[in-house]
């Protein structure tokens, strides 16, 4: 069974001229003449006796919970005025600790300019001023944290609660330890916050009910009472010695707080009641763009504009949606006319406001909507009749890029922006992939993802390109692999085996099924043998390319026939190296008596799943 703590004892206390005195350097009782530190009444000197340990007791019996408390504080104080010693923490993180030398520490001076009394003032030698305070029970609040910021002192505050009312161990902890002790404020800190992700900084509120885990984010925005957005970015925005802060969404006064990491940060006063992440940032980000709006001469947004592939008209795997790219192109929407930037603007006749709304003058029909999403505070911009322009914010470091980047990337997107004469550029840029497969001599064959206009490998003798349904790889293979089963062609036949089987165990792997009988290898797609004798086409697989892919069977490719053939004739053609007059020459040749079938051969080579190079 375990023993209950034992109270620890008062044995310091305050003399007739308020310095700290021992209880062995007293008499005992009413002789003392000594006071409590905490609430001043008389007390006893209980030092007489060797039963117990020397002690000091309130005279009119009262329990006062702070006299060890004041103490303490009390005698930190007077060693480090005594000393002038003391061991400062690093200022940044993966820093080192720094031991300074005062020349002079004054204690309990009063700053009539930011009525503040620190608990220690300390004046370096070239000439540097730095507060030092003590923390017992009582922790530098939100309100002066924010007045010594402001003012830009340098502030360290050291945790004295680990330590015992023994000066020896005081002192020692003080001068020889960097623990538990931060800066309020520091001129050497060129990294004022750091940035957090929504949900991933822990703190506790109290909701009544006993404390309960919440999660908030660290807020580094805020509004003045002139409803002027600040930040701490820079702290020389920053005054509250001059100004009253209120937080950007709710509305509530806020003050200037600083963590045991060094990072500043708004905190509400009333930390029971915090407003949600996705509101401030939803806000924020409405401020901050209507403030740049009106304070800086541009607001450049970048437009995504479809430019088509410039070999387009002679490639004949074209297709306008896969061969084409949007290139963002900058405009500057205040040299187009664009004057005025309006926070929650509500058109004639409609029941919701939007959250930011660019007019030219009063014409409403050119008006450009900014949506700011914020996850659970946004609206579906889709719905919208005018130019809109949604903008995702999910941090601060969003919120903090538009202040002076433009609107463009991935957080960026643009709804119902009219696309101007569409352009060409360089196939490197549109880099369309595309499947190809490949099959060799030996049997064997690969299917790779590569750019549309890579070059044929001299090697393979039979190649398929795939341009649609790239994203389905296992799929495609066995289509590819299908297809070559259809036109007789040497090759491994195992992936469309009904022998193989999908294991899924700690390795996932393909195995044949009757490699122990039968004696083939175990892993046949790795082998890629071919001519196995105990070859079974799996039906369901042929079945589901049908449905899935919309396979060709040999029926189909009959009807086509004529198509088909005039295709392979131009890859070939193509691939011995004729340019694009001698392909159109020979397809108008071939189809003069027939015009429609051009029409054909077109429709077949932009719609067609697949198509096949054929080399000599």
């Amino acid at each position: 069974m375990t023993q209950p703590q034992q109270k620890p004892y008062l044995t310091y206390a305050l003399d007739a001229d308020s310095k700290l005195i021992h209880i062995d350097s007293v008499s005992t009782g009413l002789a003392c003449k000594c006071f409590c530190p905490h609430c001043k009444s008389e007390l006893v000197a209980k030092n007489g006796g060797s039963r117990k340990v020397h002690h000091f007791a309130h005279a009119n019996g009262s329990d006062c919970v702070g006299a060890i408390e004041s103490a303490l504080h009390k005698m930190a104080k007077d060693i480090l005025q005594e000393h002038k010693l003391i061991m400062l923490p690093p200022v940044r993180q993966g820093g080192t600790e720094k031991r300074t030398v005062f020349g002079k520490v004054e204690i309990e001076v009063f700053d009539r300019e930011l009525s503040l009394r620190p608990d220690c003032i300390g004046y370096t030698e070239n000439g540097c001023i730095m507060w030092v305070e003590f923390k017992r029970s009582h922790e530098v609040d939100i309100k002066k944290a924010g007045k010594i910021i402001s003012a830009k002192i340098d502030c360290v505050e050291i945790d004295l609660n680990s330590c015992e009312l023994d000066p020896a161990k005081v002192k020692s902890f003080i001068e020889n330890s960097g623990e538990r002790r931060k800066w309020i404020y520091n001129h050497e800190n060129l990294h004022p916050f750091q940035f957090y992700e929504k949900n991933n900084y822990v703190q506790y509120y109290n909701f009544g009910n006993g404390y309960n885990l919440g999660q908030r984010m660290l807020r580094h925005i805020a509004i003045d009472e002139q409803n002027t957005i600040v930040n701490l970015y820079n702290l020389d925005e920053i005054d509250a010695n001059k100004h009253t802060y209120f937080c950007i969404a709710c509305g509530k006064e806020v003050f200037v707080d600083v963590d045991d990491r060094g990072n500043y940060s708004f905190l509400h006063l009333d930390e029971n009641i915090p407003c949600e992440d996705d509101f401030y940032l939803h806000e924020a980000a409405k401020k901050v763009l209507c403030r740049r709006f009106n304070t800086q001469h541009k607001f450049d947004v970048y437009i995504p504009q479809r430019h088509l592939c410039e070999k387009g008209h002679q490639c004949l795997l074209f297709n306008e949606n896969c061969c084409s790219v949007a290139i963002p192109i900058p405009y500057d929407l205040k040299a187009h006319g664009y004057d005025s930037c309006e926070i929650e603007y509500k058109f004639p006749n409609e029941q919701f406001s939007y959250d930011i709304v660019l007019k030219r003058g009063e014409d409403l029909k050119t008006a450009i909507v900014i949506v700011i999403d914020a996850e659970t505070c946004r609206i579906e911009p889709g719905n919208l009749k005018n130019r809109t322009i949604e903008v995702a914010v999910r941090c601060e470091n969003d919120v903090f890029e538009l202040y002076d980047k433009p609107l463009r990337g991935e957080c960026v997107r643009f709804f119902n922006f009219g696309h101007k004469d569409l352009k060409t550029t360089s196939w490197e840029n549109v880099n369309r992939k595309v499947l190809k497969f490949r099959l060799f001599s030996s049997g064997k064959y690969y299917l790779s993802t590569e750019s549309c206009m890579s070059t044929k490998k001299k090697s393979a003798i039979y190649e398929i390109i795939i341009s649609k349904g790239t994203e389905n790889y296992k799929v495609m293979r066995q289509y590819a692999v299908l297809r070559c089963y259809n036109k007789k062609k040497v090759l491994c036949l195992c992936e469309i085996c009904y022998y193989l089987r999908e294991v899924n165990g700690i390795c996932h792997e393909n195995i044949c099924i009757r490699y122990k009988r039968k004696g083939t290898p175990r892993n046949p797609l790795e082998t890629m043998h071919t001519g196995c004798q105990y070859f079974r086409l799996d039906r369901n697989i042929e079945t589901t390319l049908e449905k899935v892919q919309n396979y060709k069977s040999k029926n189909t490719m009959k009807t086509k026939f004529l198509g088909k053939t005039f295709l392979l004739l131009i890859y070939t053609l193509s691939f011995m190296g004729c340019n694009d007059d001698v392909l159109w020459a020979v397809m108008t040749m071939i189809t003069k008596p027939r015009k429609y079938i051009i029409c054909h051969l077109k429709k077949t080579i932009t719609s067609d799943l697949w198509s096949e190079r054929k080399t000599s």
